[in-house]
């Protein structure tokens, strides 16, 4: 522990407040609130290397230094915490792996209110409703009751002065009399705002009105011998009783409820929300957490809590239930009161039919962690690939990250180099990079790979984290292999491994022994370097083309029977002239219409010329 670390845990207040750990880069690594700053903040520090929390013992190695804000009270505490992790998301707390913005129906607060689906919420006076999961079904019932209630679509903001002095033009909407023409004050704004609150009653959970109205337009356009119309409308209706029908809770009381269940395994968690308004399941909401390793469902259910209200702070309801029991509940209710206007009450149930719906919850968010923990799995899946080509390497570890540098020119001229990187085994395209070689004149593949790997290793230790390949593959022999173990050894990088693979025989050359390492051509790792090794040259020789601007013109079209389509397959296979020429002749022979005599023209042609 540092001095400054020492003093500060000395002369820590006992006021409540929040605390922040910060490493030794100055970054915030976990934020917390606390009753009393002196007793929570110490609490880290007691007995370390004893703690029965694996992942505490670990922050604490981490904590360089520590700064807090002192409030008046717990609740204060927890308000300034809330916000804290939400703006800074620091390593240690718990965050919501998936971080969605579900999205909301916004009522604007005008004369003639817009109505529409958003995902980003304001404090500018309009209502949000929601937010909602299923929003393909909520889009398209918003869609078919702003059509037939002629809500409008515009985005003008409407004040009573604006329409009456008709300072907005209408729009296309109103040319073809989809529209009622608000914006010319030809519709009274106590209508339009009926149907408002009719919209906004149904989404809320109350449907009652709604279909009234609906019923009510039916029959006197269908009185209006307008039978196209009504049959929208009755359209409309059956989509809105389909819509509440799918909704609608057994022996569900009318108080605003959202239920909580929450499922950990390992540093994983998945915690499900079921939105219950009227009677009616509005929405479930599932959510995946990281960083919980060793923490209790009651500290994650609480954690969680203030994460997803800091979200959804439009639609708190007077009752959430929850699976387990929570020690802070008193305070979150004061700051769910605070943020809503309304008394809140928070509960654990384990009998009767909330603790029915809560298993339900509990049961949906068990399957969809087993979900999450099977696509971890088949992306932590290590390919057999890897553990031969660890074992045919001798390395220390399977080198999940492997990334590839090749060298391409024509006659020397427009050098350049690619570096492809595989990740499990397979092409990461957003790792590829090319460089154009600047500090090389004439062919010197050796001096070339070496301003390349100094490039790139270079620029990545001066990243604040950087994260190096597991293995470096350089394409070539030991010339090239020895060139890059030169750089890395400048740049005190030795700890990566790197081997040099050689066309010629499929030799693979290794630090510090002379002979190559010779492995089985039906082994897997191999096979699998090959696929590293020809997508670098198909990567390296796209960008030499690229920076010739055109085809270039490589000698091979003197040779008989090699025309444009051959000359193509041979420069993609080989990535070179200068490669071609070192090609055996079967090699040669594998390209589609080279035949054993053509082959051995382009050898004799090619010697003659290098």
């Amino acid at each position: 522990m540092n001095e400054g670390l020492e003093n500060t845990l000395k002369n820590l207040p006992s006021d409540p407040g929040v605390y922040f750990f910060k490493n030794r880069e100055g970054k915030i690594i976990y934020i917390g609130k606390a009753k009393s700053l002196r007793n929570r903040v110490k609490s880290y520090f007691l007995n370390i290397g004893k703690h029965q929390q694996f992942k505490t013992e670990i922050l604490v190695k981490k904590i360089s230094s520590i700064e807090y804000i002192v409030t008046d009270n717990e609740l204060e505490a927890l308000l300034l915490e809330a916000n804290m992790i939400k703006q800074h998301k620091p390593k240690y707390n718990i965050d919501l792996k998936d971080d969605k913005s579900f999205p909301y129906i916004k009522i604007t607060k005008e004369l003639y209110p817009q109505v529409y689906i958003t995902r980003n919420t304001e404090n500018d006076g309009s209502r949000y409703l929601g937010p909602f999961t299923h929003v393909k079904s909520v889009r398209s019932i918003l869609n078919i009751l702003k059509k037939l209630l002629r809500i409008r679509n515009c985005r003008h903001i409407l004040t009573e002065r604006s329409v009456i002095e008709k300072k907005v033009r209408p729009c296309l909407d109103y040319q073809i009399r989809i529209c009622e023409g608000y914006c010319r004050y030809e519709n009274s704004p106590e209508t339009y705002i009926e149907k408002i609150k009719n919209i906004s009653s149904f989404f809320s959970g109350k449907d009652s009105g709604l279909i009234k109205m609906l019923e009510e337009n039916m029959k006197r356009i269908a009185a209006d011998k307008n039978f196209e119309l009504a049959a929208e409308f009755r359209d409309a209706l059956k989509s809105v009783n389909d819509f509440s029908i799918r909704q609608k809770v057994e022996n569900a009381v009318s108080l605003p409820r959202d239920y909580f269940a929450v499922e950990i395994e390992d540093n994983d968690a998945c915690c499900v929300v079921f939105k219950l308004r009227n009677g009616r399941l509005i929405a479930k909401n599932s959510f995946n957490l990281k960083g919980v390793y060793h923490k209790t469902g009651e500290e994650v259910l609480e954690e969680f809590i203030k994460l997803y209200y800091n979200i959804s702070r439009f639609d708190i309801p007077e009752e959430i239930v929850l699976n387990t029991d929570i020690t802070d509940n008193t305070v979150i209710e004061k700051w769910l009161k605070a943020l809503s206007g309304k008394r809140v009450n928070i509960l654990s149930a384990q009998i009767g039919d909330k603790a029915k719906l809560l298993f339900l919850a509990q049961k949906n968010a068990r399957l969809i962690l087993n979900d999450l923990k099977l696509e971890k799995l088949k992306r932590d899946f290590t390919p057999g690939s890897l553990k031969s080509l660890m074992r045919d390497l001798e390395l220390k570890k399977i080198p999940l990250t492997i990334e590839c540098f090749d060298i391409s020119h024509f006659a020397g001229k427009e050098t350049a180099a690619s570096m492809v990187t595989f990740k499990n085994a397979r092409p990461l395209k957003s790792g590829y990079r090319r460089f154009k070689i600047r500090t090389v004149e004439g062919v010197d593949d050796f001096a070339s790979m070496r301003e390349v790997i100094e490039r790139r290793y270079s620029s990545l230790k001066e990243e604040k984290e950087p994260e190096y390949p597991d293995l470096i593959m350089v394409d070539g022999g030991k010339g090239q292999l020895s060139s890059a173990l030169e750089v890395l050894s400048e740049l005190e990088l030795t700890h990566i491994p790197v081997i040099g693979l050689a066309k010629r025989l499929e030799e693979v050359f290794l630090p510090g022994k002379s002979e190559a390492v010779i492995i089985p051509r039906t082994s897997s790792s191999l096979k699998l370097l090959q696929q590293i090794r020809d997508e670098s040259h198909r990567f390296a020789v796209s960008y030499h083309q690229n920076l010739r601007g055109k085809t270039v013109s490589s000698g091979l079209e003197q040779i008989k029977g090699i025309g444009p389509a051959k000359r193509k397959e041979l420069l993609k296979k080989f990535g070179s002239v200068k490669r071609i020429a070192e090609a055996e002749i079967e090699d040669l022979k594998a390209i589609r219409g080279i035949n054993d005599g053509i082959a051995r023209e382009i050898k004799l042609f090619l010697l003659k010329k290098h």
